[in-house]
């Protein structure tokens, strides 16, 4: 088996040792009882220590040891007693710690005196409390340390019936050599499941239970703000909680389809509203770091190669906290690395499990990070120590200076894990606690001499059962073998005695998000990246859902089923936008010749306005060319936009061309091109040599009527002189008549306006013979016709 094999199992040893040690009293006195009576699993009671007050001993100062017991039988039991057992001698070291509580290692004795008697008959299924008040001196010890204790239930004839155990710091007080204080740092998280979607609104209303009194995020808020300052709490929050926590201090809409219809009204949440005021106030000149948005799975996409992603990821979170918070989380604006005490910890970032090979570590050193939080399991000393060494070290990152490094405490962190409410059995909370007291009392004992400092980091996704956090900041604050510290203070103490040569393991987490995931995220950023560019605004929604779907939330094989149902979600949104930007328009058209305007529509079904460009492909050989409208073409929301392309055929006939629509970068949509066939005919050209042949009758026909005179027409000057007798054209004598004895120009007897030569016309074209009512006179339809061309007047 490979060295990192063995570190992977021996993790996964530990933890689960680990989490049957604290899962409760309960649980950890059946397996006492296991070892120390050697019954089997039929136990007759249950037994459990609730409580230890004050959490450890002093010289002069009883301690009450508290718990209760119950009669798991189906008949009456009657003479019980609780004996209290411990030692003289502390445990050595914090492995000892878990040996005595697995009941591997047994080392207590009873201690004299510490026993009470439930004297009422305890009938099937109830329970009984009881209390004994222990002093040090019971004990017999006076040196700092962490001792065994344990309560056993013996039955009426004095045989061991199950035992439960815990521990008992010891603090001797003032002494010549006082123990050196340890310092240790918390980080609060305040992470979530991210709600964010690619609809306007929330995911689920889960958000809404979590944030009002007695939910988990409003329980850990309630805590950190009570102990903020004197515990000097480093908060963790992840900016996707907060743009969430801020959409519902409005009416906001909850679930929906994938194309963003049959949503929920929700009214304006008060506690969201009340939650949001109160990390404000609490966070208010405290050291805070953000996690990227919807705090991506940091390792996997390092190690699927989405660099991009991670990088809008922190972008994304810095904004967002910047904007909710109204404080500054850009690295530019304070500290970022292990260098100031400033409370600035911008470029600081806490990757899922606390795991981080090289790879990662470049990753992130490249988008401006230089502290991270690994887990103390991922870098061990080398060689091992029989002690804790500092939390503080560093390590290349392959860009720049040497990253900073601040290990939590792995055994500290997956005591914390065991304590999930809801899953819990009673008890858990004190267990933890206890528990807890007694890993940081041993750190300080294994070397009391020596200054050091430890991180505590609880699962991001901490649930606690009610109480819990308080009594665990309450611990941290009164325990007189540590002080409280923020993180900033500790990234940025130099080299101490406490640190150690340490080696980063090259490991990864199986419950990372997988390979086909995290492909699937990919060509949906594509595909977004896509929507973005046509859209006039971008949509401020689709990379917070794509980031969303590569939550660390979702690591394990369980909850990567719904990484999955949020890419589906994202894909068919996508889909239906892309769907309802189209061309129309007919699949054939038919030119009037071998040239053409043709009208191609583009409809818009979206809700908001879109720009593209509409990109056309022809055949090759010059059969057929294209006038493409240049540039991009807005549409607005819910209509067309009709743009003419001007077409010319170099021979008759068909000819196919595709029509697409594209970015204005170029980039085709999605959808297949749209074929549209261009038949050419010869009905233009025939129409022009028939359009030409009638304009030449028509000019041919003018130029004739110019030079010829019909009858009627007055003479054209110089058109021809005067026979003998009559005037030339222009002639003004006076003594000459027109034939038929006028007088010149037809006015005098005989002319057209004589009475006695009715028949005849004169010369003028503009009047019209008279007939009277002469009805013996034979109709001549051309006599009132007018000449071609001219407007008949009457």
């Amino acid at each position: 088996m490979s060295r990192l094999a063995r570190v992977a199992l021996a993790m996964a040893v530990s933890s689960a040792a680990l989490a049957l040690a604290v899962a409760g009293p309960a649980a950890g006195a059946v397996a006492g009882g296991g070892q120390g009576s050697g019954q089997g699993s039929g136990l007759p009671v249950a037994l459990a220590i609730t409580a230890i007050s004050p959490g450890y001993a002093t010289p002069g100062t009883p301690v009450l040891v508290s718990g209760s017991v119950t009669n798991t039988s189906g008949a009456p039991i009657s003479g019980l007693t609780v004996q209290l057992r411990s030692s003289r001698t502390p445990i050595a070291n914090r492995d000892g710690l878990q040996l005595y509580a697995d009941g591997v290692t047994v080392t207590d004795s009873p201690v004299p005196g510490a026993v009470t008697t439930i004297t009422a008959k305890l009938a099937p299924h109830a329970t009984a409390t009881w209390q004994i008040a222990l002093r040090a001196s019971q004990l017999h010890v006076t040196d700092f340390g962490v001792y065994p204790l344990a309560a056993e239930a013996d039955n009426a004839a004095g045989a061991a019936l199950v035992t439960s155990r815990t521990f008992l710091p010891f603090w001797p007080g003032r002494q010549a050599l006082d123990p050196v204080r340890q310092d240790i740092a918390w980080i609060w998280p305040l992470i979530g499941q991210p709600q964010q979607s690619a609809c306007p609104g929330l995911r689920t209303s889960s958000l809404a239970a979590s944030l009002a009194p007695g939910g988990r995020l409003a329980g850990l808020l309630a805590a950190g703000r009570e102990y903020a300052a004197r515990a000097q709490l480093t908060w963790a929050i992840d900016p996707a909680l907060l743009a969430s926590a801020q959409t519902m201090t409005a009416t906001y809409q909850v679930g929906g389809t994938a194309t963003c219809t049959g949503q929920r009204t929700r009214p304006a949440s008060s506690a969201a509203r009340a939650w949001l005021a109160g990390l404000r106030s609490a966070t208010a000149g405290q050291p805070v770091f953000v996690t990227p948005f919807a705090d991506v799975d940091v390792a996997a996409l390092s190690h699927r190669g989405l660099n991009g992603d991670l990088a809008n990821a922190l972008r994304l979170g810095r904004v967002t906290a910047s904007e909710i918070l109204h404080r500054s989380f850009s690295p530019s604006a304070g500290e970022t690395a292990g260098g100031s005490d400033s409370g600035q910890l911008n470029g600081l970032a806490w990757p899922a499990d606390g795991i981080a090979n090289y790879g990662v570590l470049n990753s992130l050193a490249v988008s401006g990070i230089t502290t991270v939080v690994l887990d103390s399991a991922t870098m061990p000393p080398v060689p091992s120590q029989n002690f804790t060494p500092s939390a503080v070290t560093t390590t290349p990152s392959g860009v720049g200076p040497r990253m900073h490094v601040l290990l939590s405490d792995d055994t500290i962190t997956r005591v914390l894990g065991t304590a999930n409410h809801g899953t819990a059995p009673p008890g858990t909370s004190f267990a933890v606690a206890q528990r807890f007291l007694a890993e940081t009392a041993m750190i300080a004992a294994e070397r009391p001499e020596l200054a050091r400092s430890v991180v505590i980091a609880p699962p991001r996704r901490w649930d606690p059962p009610a109480g819990l956090a308080s009594d665990l900041l309450a611990e941290t604050v009164t325990a007189p073998w540590i002080r409280p510290v923020s993180l900033p203070r500790i990234a940025a103490a130099g080299p101490g005695a406490g640190q150690v040569s340490r080696q980063l393991l090259q490991v990864t987490s199986s419950a990372e998000l997988g390979r086909g995931l995290l492909a699937r995220a990919r060509q949906l950023d594509r595909s977004a990246a896509l929507l973005q560019s046509i859209r006039l605004r971008p949509d401020p929604e689709l990379s917070p859902a794509i980031m969303a779907a590569e939550s660390s939330a979702w690591r394990g094989r369980t909850r990567a089923r719904k990484a999955r149902e949020l890419l589906d979600r994202i894909s068919g949104y996508l889909s239906s936008q892309q769907r309802s930007v189209v061309i129309i328009g007919p699949d054939r058209v038919t030119l009037g010749g071998l040239s053409g305007t043709l009208p191609v529509s583009i409809s818009n079904g979206l809700r908001y306005a879109v720009r593209v460009r509409l990109a056309v492909t022809v055949p090759g050989g010059g059969r057929l060319s294209v006038g493409v409208p240049p540039g991009p073409v807005v549409v607005p929301a819910r209509s067309d936009v009709t743009l003419k392309l001007h077409v010319r055929a170099a021979a008759v006939g068909s000819t196919t061309m595709g029509l697409s629509l594209v970015t204005p970068e170029g980039a085709p949509l999605p959808g297949s091109p749209v074929s549209l066939t261009v038949q050419a005919t010869h009905f233009g050209t025939l129409a022009l040599v028939i359009i030409s042949a009638a304009l030449g009758v028509f000019v041919l026909t003018s130029i004739r009527r110019a030079f010829i005179r019909e009858p009627g027409d007055p003479p054209r000057p110089g058109a021809g002189g005067a026979g003998p007798g009559g005037a030339g054209p222009g002639s003004e004598d006076p003594g000459k008549e027109e034939p038929g004895g006028g007088p010149p120009g037809g006015a005098g007897r005989g002319g057209a306006d004589s009475p006695d030569r009715p028949g005849l016309a004169s010369g003028a074209d503009n009047v019209v013979t008279d007939h009277g009512d002469d009805k013996d006179q034979p109709e001549d339809p051309d006599e009132y016709a007018s000449p071609p061309g001219r407007t008949e007047r009457r």
